[in-house]
């Protein structure tokens, strides 16, 4: 019965498209390393399981029928997808050639960081496709938890499930008017900026700020909430509030908004992060050992 093929001695494909080429069962069994009577007797077990003949033994050399050329094709077809999949395996043996995907959060991971990451991974580990994906902060380091992802670039924190590869340290600054008042000041203070209405950025830096406030023992009076920091400008253009910012995100061209250091200081780590534990493709493995290696490389673009 055909739906018993799997019944049929694992030998006959190959064994099958061997005679194909040499119409000889000797010479076929002699290429597959098997013994004449045993290529015989599983081409005789598939034809009774089958119930049909795969071979015409009237003929010499030996010719198959209509149904042994079907699976003498089968085999061929094994035979070429598994020698593609050797080749790949050997190139992800040798070169690490497989694909990593990223989770990025705001302008500063995606402007300034991921450029020269890229790029140097690509530079040691050429067969290495990226796949990036843009995230806030914290979207990110679920899509990474939950696996969809191998890598976040996230802000450094206490992440104990987490493994991380510091990568770059930026800074938080405020963005006022330019008409402020509070513009004049060289820097600014919690306490300078409290009772102004604030413009939360959601994009990456929210834990920060929230927390620098805190720190300063000063209150945040949240106005508005914006992911975007193009849409965070044009509302500090249009008067509506103050905001602050990684320093890296700030594009180099933002008219009427200056841009003022903070007091005190607020730094802001940023780093490759991974969930502990094992990897989802030798890709991945190559690519954290890389960094792991080249903790002192300057992953900054400008």
């Amino acid at each position: 019965m055909v739906e018993d093929l799997e019944s049929i001695p694992s030998l006959v494909p190959k064994l099958l498209l061997q005679l194909l080429a040499l119409g000889s069962i000797t010479d076929a069994a002699l290429v597959l390393g098997v013994s004449q009577p045993a290529a015989s007797k599983a081409l005789r077990r598939a034809e009774d399981v089958l119930g049909f003949a795969l071979v015409r033994r009237d003929s010499r050399p030996l010719l198959l029928t209509e149904e042994g050329r079907l699976i003498a094709e089968f085999a061929k077809q094994q035979e070429l997808q598994g020698g593609v999949l050797l080749r790949q395996l050997r190139l992800i043996q040798k070169d690490g050639a497989g694909q990593v995907k990223v989770a990025s959060f705001g302008a500063s991971a995606s402007t300034h960081i991921l450029p020269s990451l890229i790029h140097a991974i690509s530079q040691h580990l050429p067969q290495v496709k990226i796949e990036i994906s843009e995230f806030t902060d914290e979207g990110a380091l679920l899509a990474l938890r939950e696996g969809r992802v191998d890598f976040a670039i996230a802000v450094d924190k206490e992440y104990l499930e987490l493994d991380i590869i510091p990568v770059f340290t930026d800074r938080m600054v405020a963005l006022v008017h330019e008409d402020d008042p509070l513009s004049q000041l060289p820097v600014l203070s919690a306490v300078d900026i409290e009772d102004r209405n604030f413009i939360l950025s959601k994009g990456g830096s929210e834990a920060l700020i929230r927390e620098w406030f805190k720190l300063s023992k000063s209150r945040l009076k949240e106005k508005h909430t914006i992911v975007q920091l193009t849409s965070i400008l044009a509302l500090i253009r249009a008067g509506l509030g103050v905001s602050i910012v990684a320093e890296l995100a700030v594009p180099e061209s933002h008219p009427s908004v200056n841009v003022i250091p903070l007091a005190p200081e607020y730094p802001r780590n940023i780093c490759v992060a991974k969930r502990s534990g094992c990897f989802s493709s030798n890709a991945a493995r190559l690519t954290w050992d890389f960094l792991s290696k080249n903790r002192s490389l300057n992953y900054l673009s400008k």
